[in-house]
This record gives structure tokens, sequence and C-alpha cells, in this order.
């Protein structure tokens, strides 16, 4: 297993995974607005776009052959994306990434810390990574979200 960062090469296996990972169909946080608005920003161009954008890192766990998790960041500071397989889960994964992401975004000057916007599923997950709620469950444009800033 490693980490890497993502190539163009593979933004197919990207989208996959987040895909699978999020299951926006079944999944609570998001109603029909929701659904239609998560497939863009996931789409084969702009993952490309994000990969090739300095402005985002995006970092692949590399496990079996396969990128079994992705960690994206924006500008050192938010965290765009965390997906993990679901085949892959229970493993650390995210956690790896984001120690990972964590370390590059500091090496590039981040000391203010970070924040993301949660889904529901995923708040133990991040305040496991030292963050806290920082307001109320919102929903914009048909997603539900929780928002939260690290703990620095």
């Amino acid at each position: 297993m490693s980490i890497r960062e993502a190539q163009v090469e593979d933004t197919a296996e990207i989208r996959d995974l987040i895909i699978k990972a999020v299951e926006p169909e079944l999944n609570p946080d998001f109603d029909e607005e929701g659904i239609k608005l998560f497939y863009k920003p996931n789409d084969l161009s702009s993952i490309k776009s994000r990969i090739l954008n300095k402005d985002y890192l995006t970092l692949c766990f590399i496990k079996d052959k396969k990128i079994a998790g992705l960690i994206t960041i924006h500008v050192n500071e938010k965290i765009d994306q965390l997906f993990v397989a679901p085949s892959y889960r229970n493993l650390k994964i995210s956690k790896k990434l984001w120690e990972e992401a964590k370390s590059i975004c500091f090496n590039k000057g981040n000391r203010n810390g970070y924040w993301v916007k949660s889904s529901t599923v995923a708040v133990p997950i991040y305040e496991s990574f030292g963050f806290r709620l920082d307001g109320e469950r919102q929903k914009k444009n048909g997603i539900i979200y929780y928002p939260m800033v690290s703990v620095q």
C-alpha cells in the first residue's frame, strides 16, 4: 500500500470510487436536486481539472493495485473530498490520507487550520482527526452537510 498524487490517468477510477463511496441515490443526505448537483463536480472533466489545477492537492491511497481512497484539499485548507471505497473501510485509510495531506499542506504554509463540509456519516471521522462542529446542520442545493473546523 502507498499514497501518491493523483494522475490524469486515474480520472475514471477516481470517479468510480467517489460514486461507489457516496451512493447518492441511496444517501439520505441528498434529495433529488442534490443528487443531480453531486454528479457535476464529479464528472470526468471536473475530476481531471482538479488533478491538473495547482490549487488542489489530490492524493490516492493505493492498495491491491487499486485506488482504495482519495483526499482532495483546496488551497491548502479545505478538505474538498475524502472518500474510501466501501470494500476498504475500517482500515484507517482516511486517517492515513489525512495525515499525509496535512503534512504536505503544512509544508506549503498552512498554519491556520482546515475546514470541511462533512456528510452526516463522516462527522465522527473528522472528529477523530481533531475537527469540531462549527455550526448547525446545513442544507444547500439539496445536500445536507455539517460545517467543521480543525482544532489547532
